[in-house]
């Protein structure tokens, strides 16, 4: 029996089809193809099943060797990309490229066992690597395989299901820290009105927006009489294809901040300062265009073409995007990330008497045990205040 070739889908009409090859007969190439099905997903499924069970006389578990690295490779191409965005993608290929790939891709999907993983998820404990990270890597390979009991039928259980996490593992390595005014008034001055970094500075301080967040955002979806800002969109960099905008992480993300009258004041300033630049820069200043799939094109002319034209608000004085990459690395020499800011804007609301509700609507999480798990932590402020309600309320004469 020739070895077939992996299982291709393709879309007839309104359903999908899989298709593979079953190797040679009658000196002819054998195809077997199957439509009806109402998404890609669901086709290539069926296709992962019946291609197994062609190679293995419908006999269950196959004893032919698969590198993990190759069915990892596969899996995340042709399953994973059907059901989460781009920038997430990118984030596992790059976990798998860096963490996995190394130390198990070499080995067969037939040979794991739950001492190999025990022993792999330890060296990523010398390697010093937190909780988190570690607990991510762990339920990357954990959900693979997963894939790989059912329904590719390799294994008949998953050996992830019996490696527990190291207990002493530090729940996070880079510590959070809380933006003094201080620190924030010596960024402003550091980076002025006018420079790159101004008007990004003070939407992630005032604001508490992802990063992404306020890189995506456009003069439309501030509304200025009502100082508040829609969010809509974000802006990520996907590597070898560019910056595109993409939806925002969950539906919970997609909201209303609503902004001070200083932010609002210095926003409307920045906004006549572009179009100060745009004649300053005529003939040279870069214009933003986003094509239908979200591909950002970068022009320095208006043009007539089919992309839409956007205007950003964090832009650098010639049009320019304000690179994400740049950004962090500015951030980084002050010993701070974009996340700061975030940390900083809910530490600071709920300290000064903020519902977590309140600010979980605000970050747009979807829970607020989430916002009080996070950034309700020990602050010298609340451990002050519960001191207080304690004298007040419990405390009697001794």
């Amino acid at each position: 029996m020739a070895k077939a070739g992996k299982v291709r889908t393709r879309k007839r009409g309104k359903t999908w089809s899989y298709i593979f090859e079953a190797g040679i007969v009658n000196v002819k190439r054998k195809v077997v193809e199957k439509g009806g099905f109402v998404s890609e997903k669901e086709a290539y499924t069926a296709g992962v099943e019946k291609y197994t069970d062609y190679l293995h006389g419908n006999i269950g578990i196959t004893s032919e060797a698969i590198a993990l690295g190759d069915f990892i490779t596969n899996w995340l191409n042709e399953v994973v990309a059907l059901d989460v965005k781009a920038n997430t993608l990118q984030t596992y290929q790059s976990i798998f490229n860096n963490r996995i790939m190394p130390s198990l891709g070499g080995l067969k999907v037939q040979e794991l066992t739950p001492a190999i993983l025990d022993k792999w998820v330890r060296s990523l404990q010398k390697a010093g690597l937190s909780f988190k990270s570690i607990s991510l890597i762990r339920t990357l390979v954990h959900h693979a395989l997963d894939y790989a009991v059912h329904p590719s039928r390799l294994i008949t259980s998953n050996p992830v299901d019996y490696v527990r996490m190291p207990k002493n593992l530090p729940k996070n390595i880079i510590k959070r820290q809380i933006i003094s005014l201080k620190k924030f008034k010596s960024l402003l001055e550091k980076y002025p009105f006018g420079t790159a970094f101004h008007i990004p500075l003070l939407l992630l301080y005032y604001t508490g927006m992802r990063l992404s967040e306020v890189l995506g955002l456009s003069w439309s979806d501030i509304d200025f009489p009502a100082k508040q800002i829609k969010l809509r969109r974000q802006l990520i960099y996907l590597k070898r294809r560019g910056y595109y905008f993409t939806t925002l992480k969950n539906d919970s993300s997609n909201r209303f901040v609503l902004i001070s009258d200083c932010l609002s004041g210095v926003l409307q300033r920045w906004q006549v300062q572009q179009a100060d630049n745009q004649k300053k820069f005529t003939g040279s200043y870069i214009y933003t265009y986003v094509e239908g799939d979200g591909h950002i094109i970068l022009k320095s002319k208006v043009v007539s073409c089919r992309a839409e034209r956007v205007s950003l608000i964090c832009v650098q004085s010639n049009g320019q995007l304000v690179y994400r990459g740049v950004f962090m690395k500015a951030l980084a020499k002050e010993g701070l990330n974009a996340h700061s800011f975030r940390h900083a804007h809910a530490t600071r609301l709920i300290e000064s008497g903020a519902q977590a509700k309140g600010v979980s609507a605000r970050l747009g999480y979807t829970n607020a045990m989430i916002t009080q798990n996070l950034y309700a932590h020990n602050t010298l402020k609340l451990k002050e205040e519960t001191l207080a309600i304690f004298d007040k309320n419990m405390q009697i004469n001794a």
